[in-house]
């Protein structure tokens, strides 16, 4: 009879050993998958801000479409500029009246400093 008793404390301990080992195990993927989720969030949210600004800034004068905001709740700095873009129309004649608009966005991260950009393209005809 105290042979049994014996065993069976010890497959007790051994259930709780096993169940703490998977508990910790699942711990740590659930804060890997909080982890990855927090930075598809953030990058979701920087690049839906660059995509507003770019279509906030192509409708101004090319001498205006330079801008530069701080964003102390992300702690991130949003830049955008103009510079002329030249292209030809494959005639042999340049296109004219044409920007290429940059919106990028600095922000610090694990990695260091980090600077994302989105270009586009805009016509903008002096009158």
């Amino acid at each position: 009879m105290d042979s049994r008793k014996g065993f069976a404390l010890l497959d007790v301990v051994l259930a709780v050993a096993i169940f703490a080992i998977s508990v910790t195990g699942l711990i740590g993927i659930l804060q890997r998958m909080n982890e990855t989720s927090s930075a598809f969030a953030r990058d979701s949210l920087i690049q839906n801000r660059l995509v507003s600004l770019l279509t906030e800034t192509r409708r101004l004068e090319p001498s205006a479409m330079t801008t530069e905001v701080y964003d102390s709740a992300l702690d991130m700095t949003f830049r955008t500029y103009a510079q002329p873009f030249q292209v030809e129309n494959g005639e042999g004649a340049e296109l004219s009246d044409l920007y290429e608009l940059t919106a990028e966005v600095e922000f610090l991260d694990d990695g260091g400093n980090q600077i994302e950009r989105v270009r586009l393209i805009v016509h903008h005809p002096i009158e």
